[in-house]
């Protein structure tokens, strides 16, 4: 009976602190967000990223969780797309894409220091996200 409880305490310790370093990552980003949503800086990314976006049938907004999940990791794209409302096919779009290509800095500091070509890997993930952005925008219209 101890073994259970001594289980179910380093559980649910390691369990707060999982919690506890997801919040970190997507308070902050989801507050960023929010932020950047209600001031000049999004209207610029809007029209600057609109082009890119209008290619995989979203609203220029949806740069904002890509670019999101880009810097950091899938908990930040999913902070950054609470703060708009995007419909299904866009969510799954959105998702397919950083599913690809997140955490740019820090996989491709790991990749370096491995050996790897990082340049090779970071041009072969955005290529792979904006192939599976293509296909996931098309279908998403047809599936979903």
């Amino acid at each position: 009976m101890t073994a259970l409880l001594v289980v179910a305490k380093d559980g649910a310790l390691k369990g707060l602190k999982t919690g506890a370093m997801l919040l970190k990552i997507v308070l902050p980003v989801y507050i960023l967000v929010v932020l950047v949503k209600y001031s000049p800086i999004l209207p610029f990314l809007v029209d600057l990223f609109a082009p890119a976006m209008a290619l995989l049938n979203m609203p220029g907004e949806a740069a904002a969780p890509i670019i999101a999940g880009i810097l950091s990791d899938e908990y930040g794209c999913i902070a950054a797309m609470r703060g708009f409302s995007f419909d299904e096919t866009a969510v799954t779009t959105i998702a397919m894409v950083n599913l690809c290509c997140h955490s740019l800095p820090v996989e491709s500091a790991i990749n370096g220091r491995i050996g790897f070509a990082v340049w090779r890997i970071v041009l072969f993930r955005f290529c792979l996200a904006a192939l599976v952005g293509l296909a996931a925008s098309r279908l998403g219209g047809v599936l979903l």
